[in-house]
């Protein structure tokens, strides 16, 4: 039994907004497992804690974004067998490269520190 694509936004959307709010209060630490491992982000705790919390505030957007266009359009999901379906899977998930790019921008301007 295949999983109704809206499941599927709604649980990479809770996901997302879940994984990202530790990031926003800061209370990650630097690590190499969790938060956003990217250069800049590990020349120093104040780039650390700055990525991260920025990162987060854009990854709970969209989580959040994620889930309200599941829970407002889950007419417009083919079936979980229809040719159409990964193509329905991945359009909403496409925001994330953009997010990704606004991120390295950000970091890029923090200090060498």
């Amino acid at each position: 039994m295949a999983i109704p694509i809206p499941y599927v936004h709604d649980g990479i959307g809770l996901f997302m907004s879940l994984l990202s709010v530790p990031l926003i209060m800061r209370k990650v630490p630097m690590n190499r497992i969790y938060g956003i491992r990217i250069r800049k982000a590990c020349v120093s705790q104040h780039n650390w804690y700055e990525i991260n919390a920025y990162g987060g505030k854009l990854l709970l957007s969209f989580g959040l974004s994620l889930l309200a266009f599941s829970w407002c359009y889950p007419e417009l999901a083919p079936p979980p067998t229809s040719a159409w379906a990964p193509v329905y899977l991945a359009i909403p998930l496409l925001p994330i490269i953009p997010l990704l790019v606004l991120i390295n921008i950000f970091a890029e301007r923090l200090p060498e520190r």
